[in-house]
């Protein structure tokens, strides 16, 4: 499936920002704003694999059938869980951190096509 090898390669490029997040806390004083991108960021990442089972699952589908999935529901139960954490606890986690990190791996999916035109053509 080409779904799989692109979700694997969005997780890899999202795993890199996590490292990249953490490097710049450790290294800069902003390490409230970094905590809050990755948290975002991981979260952001549980609700792509989440897409991903989701999509596998209707792939499979017998006859147009599918099971009754909690899809957007549990994307956005993950999205307010993030926002939670970091709500309460405002002195590890910057909000705006983990709002942008949320958006992060869907900017990955917008910009990563960019890198395989070539490949396309």
């Amino acid at each position: 499936m080409e779904f799989r090898s692109t979700a694997r390669r969005i997780s890899l490029y999202a795993f890199v920002l996590i490292g990249l997040y953490a490097l710049l806390a450790v290294v800069t004083p902003y390490e409230t704003v970094f905590f809050g991108l990755i948290l975002g960021t991981a979260f952001s990442l549980l609700n792509l694999l989440t897409t991903y089972v989701q999509v596998k699952r209707v792939s499979n589908a017998v006859l147009g059938r599918t099971k009754f999935a909690f899809g957007t529901a549990s994307r956005i139960v993950t999205a307010v869980a993030c926002i939670l954490v970091t709500v309460n606890f405002p002195d590890f986690f910057n909000l705006a951190g983990a709002i942008i990190g949320l958006m992060s791996t869907y900017a990955i999916i917008m910009i990563e096509p960019i890198f395989h035109i070539k490949r396309l053509q």
